[in-house]
This record gives structure tokens, C-alpha cells and sequence, in this order.
């Protein structure tokens, strides 16, 4: 077998430290050479080299053992920052990330949505803005993902299903004219599921289904989002749930988005919090109009697994007022709906993180930064 040439094994033995130091806490040059097998001059060459970087940085002296205290070093998570963003109606919420997927900044502010050209320098500008104090603060920012309410097409540039912002057709240049940092758009179900990921590492195949007052999904298969070629998997808001029924959003009747957005469970003037409160209370019209809404989410949750057969992720704002009793009952629901009711699940409530979705769009930019550093 050829041997590798000098500048890969250097840039091997790089990638190989830096992973190490990334995955464990307040490493010394001893448990490096033990774990990598590396020697203590070539450690001690890339520790400068990756500390002269900013990737690491010295941490704590080791406890004596007898000799001198070892000196430990530690991955430096802030070096580098992303931003996530998303537009609502009445509003633009933001958060910058560091390497670790810890929110190290956030911001907010009232601004009505208007799909012209002038909010969108606005838009830029305030990330603009954002993005200066995060540096000054923290490390460089990596770019802005914006975590979008509609279907991105293939290539990420255009949204080709906008109806809730109404705003089909929008190109991702468009909406980032005045940002002076690479850009790119998500589908916002995908990047709470890319935040899911993130915190969860055993997750391997998986529905995520999002109680918004506007629902959506995703699908995890083999630890990865797969969000399949056209950028669609998993938009089980618009399955057909109750044929010629409700009108949906899209146009058409029936979906799953009039039956299982929390928005169908308050009464006339009441808000979904207080729907969530007196239902609490033991009220009985509540509680009938809960299990209603129970049941359009279980076989919601039936038929997106009759296609992925994973686990389920329950999330979105509904899901921060389900129990563990209603997620045991929610589960019981499905296994009682199911054809194959000996098969083994699970169904547990989303990581429910403030700002999840934003913190998930953030993430395409670390993600992608740390396999650069990272891996072969």
C-alpha cells in the first residue's frame, strides 16, 4: 500500500486532534499521544498550531500526581458563530450559535412581514447589525440560515410553496440583498428536527411531527435529516387526514393542518394557553374537545409511520403543555391504531429548546464547518 503523502498525514493528524479535543473536555498531551497514537512532538506541533488558530485554548492545570501539574487543553467553541433567523408576521427573531450549538446571543423585534424589497433591506440590516455585536463578542460568523414557513426548492434558492407568508416565488437573494455573509433558507420543521439531532445523539430513525399553530414534520433516517431531493419529506401537514373536510391553508380539504394545529382547540375568544388551563381544571368540554384533537393527531402519527416506521418526536407549541401522561396516552392511542401493534417504539416529547428552530438553522453552518476541521 502507497503511504499517504506528508502534507495528508499532517493535515490527518490535524483533523484527528482537533476531533479528539472537540468530543472531551480539558485534554493533556499524555492522553493524547495514549488515545491517538501520536507522538509527543507531533502533539505538541499541532497543539500550537490549532492554538495559534483559535480552535483550542488552554484549560486548567492538572492535579499533581507527584511531578508537575499537566497542562490541559480544551476545544474553543466560540472561535466561530452562526445566526439563525426567522420572519413572522409580526416579527424577526434571531440567535447566534457558537460551536458547541449553545446560544450565545439573542435578539428580537417587532416588524410586520412584507414581501417587498424594502423589508428585506431592513431585514439586512438589522442582521447586519446583530452579526457585528456577535463578533465583537465572539468568533467570526460562519453565515445566516433562515428557518423558512414553506417548501425550499432543490437547490435552496427559491420558496416554492409560501402560502402562510405568502410569499411563493421569493429567492433567497431577494431576501438576503443586504447581507454581506453567505445565506441560506431551510424549511423551519427541518431545522427543529437538525436541533434534535444536535442535542440527541442516539436518535436514528425518527418522525418528528411539529404542533405549531401551523404543523409540519420532518424525517430522520439513519441520524441524518432527510429531507429527500426535492426538499419536501416530511410535510405531513398536508396529508389527507379527513377527506372533503376542513379547508386547509393550501387549498385544499381535509389535511392534516385544520385538525391537528393547537389554533382547533380553544373556544371562541380563548387563547391556547388558557384552553390548556381550564382543561387542566377538569373541565368536560374541554377535555372531550382534547380527545378529539387526540385522536386527528394519532392517526396523523399512524399514517406518517405506516411510511417511516422510526420513532416519533412530538413537538412544537402544543407539545409544551402534553404531560408525560398524555404522551403515554398519546402513544397508547397510536399502538391501539397501529396494524402491527406488538411492534416496539418510542414516542417522547421534543427537546422543546426556546427558539429550536432558529438554533436548528444555525446549525447547517456549524455542522458543515466542523466536518472541515473535523473529519477526513
Amino acid at each position: 500500500m502507497r503511504a499517504m503523502p506528508s502534507t495528508a498525514v499532517k493535515a490527518h493528524n490535524r483533523k484527528a486532534m482537533t476531533q479528539y479535543l472537540y468530543a472531551h473536555n480539558h485534554v493533556t498531551k499524555q492522553e493524547l499521544e495514549r488515545e491517538l497514537g501520536l507522538s509527543l512532538p507531533t502533539i505538541t506541533q499541532n497543539l500550537r498550531a490549532l492554538e495559534q488558530d483559535d480552535i483550542i485554548r488552554k484549560g486548567d492545570l492538572r492535579e499533581s500526581t507527584g511531578g508537575r501539574k499537566a497542562q490541559a487543553y480544551e476545544f474553543n467553541p466560540d472561535h466561530r458563530t452562526a445566526i439563525g433567523v426567522t420572519m413572522r408576521a409580526n416579527e424577526v427573531r434571531m440567535c447566534a450559535v457558537d460551536l458547541a450549538g449553545t446560544v450565545v446571543e439573542r435578539f428580537s423585534r417587532t416588524l410586520p412581514y412584507r414581501n417587498m424589497n424594502a423589508y428585506y433591506q431592513r431585514i439586512g440590516g438589522i442582521i447586519e447589525n446583530f452579526a457585528a455585536d456577535v463578533e465583537k463578542r465572539h468568533g467570526p460568523v460562519l453565515g445566516v440560515s433562515f428557518a423558512i414557513q414553506g417548501i425550499i426548492c432543490h437547490d435552496g434558492s427559491t420558496i416554492v410553496f409560501g402560502n402562510i407568508m405568502h410569499n411563493t416565488g421569493l429567492t433567497l437573494d431577494t431576501i438576503a440583498q443586504s447581507i454581506h455573509r453567505p445565506c441560506m433558507m431551510i424549511h423551519d420543521s427541518d431545522a427543529s428536527a437538525m436541533a434534535e439531532l444536535w442535542f440527541d445523539k442516539t436518535i436514528t430513525d425518527a418522525v418528528c411531527i411539529y404542533l405549531e399553530r401551523r404543523p409540519g414534520g420532518a424525517v430522520i433516517v439513519d441520524g441524518k435529516l432527510n429531507q429527500g431531493p426535492n426538499l419536501c419529506n416530511g410535510a405531513i401537514e398536508h396529508m389527507t387526514l379527513v377527506p372533503g373536510g376542513r379547508e386547509c391553508y393550501c387549498g385544499q380539504r381535509g389535511c392534516m393542518d385544520p385538525y391537528c394545529s393547537p389554533e382547533s382547540l380553544p373556544e371562541d375568544h380563548e387563547s391556547i394557553p388558557g384552553f390548556f388551563s381550564v382543561l387542566e381544571q377538569g373541565e368536560r368540554h374541554h377535555r372531550e374537545r382534547m380527545d378529539e384533537w387526540l385522536d386527528y393527531v394519532t392517526q396523523a402519527i399512524v399514517n406518517a409511520r405506516s411510511v417511516v416506521a422510526g420513532d416519533v418526536i412530538v413537538g412544537g407549541e402544543a407539545a409544551q403543555y402534553l404531560e408525560d401522561d398524555d404522551i403515554d396516552d398519546l402513544k397508547r392511542r397510536v399502538v391501539d391504531h397501529t396494524p402491527f401493534g406488538t411492534e416496539r417504539f418510542t414516542l417522547r416529547r421534543s427537546h422543546c429548546a426556546e427558539d429550536q428552530n432558529i438554533i436548528g438553522a444555525a446549525l447547517r453552518y456549524v455542522e458543515t464547518y466542523l466536518d472541515g476541521i473535523c473529519s477526513e
